[in-house]
């Protein structure tokens, strides 16, 4: 794969990286606080989509987040897309510590 074609592909495990490094930064070792959620929530969005900036590739970005407080229910998420699979495509992320998980989802389309 030539460099202009590596520009416009989405790389799951470089995205997966950026999102466990945002997460960890955000959350590490934080005790879940209600009253902390939108702040966390929002940190974890900005900074993924600044980190995917950076990257400079050809492509919009969606970053979902959402943080629960693990008591030991489940959570259950799906995604649908209608897309070009040949260039779109998504990563989805769980990342956890003791007390909450954050589900983070990122979607790149291709511009």
């Amino acid at each position: 794969m030539d460099e202009e074609t590596e520009h416009h592909v989405f790389v799951a495990e470089e995205v997966s990286v950026i999102i466990e490094k945002v997460c960890k930064a955000a959350i590490a070792e934080q005790g879940f606080l209600h009253s902390k959620l939108s702040q966390w929530t929002a940190t974890i969005v900005e900074n993924c989509l600044k980190e995917l900036s950076a990257l400079n590739k050809p492509f919009k970005y969606v970053v979902t987040t959402t943080l629960t407080q693990k008591t030991g229910a489940s959570v259950q998420t799906a995604t649908s897309q209608y897309w070009d699979v040949a260039n779109d495509n998504y990563v989805a992320y769980k990342y956890e510590n003791d007390q909450m998980q954050a589900l983070t989802t990122v979607y790149g389309i291709l511009i």
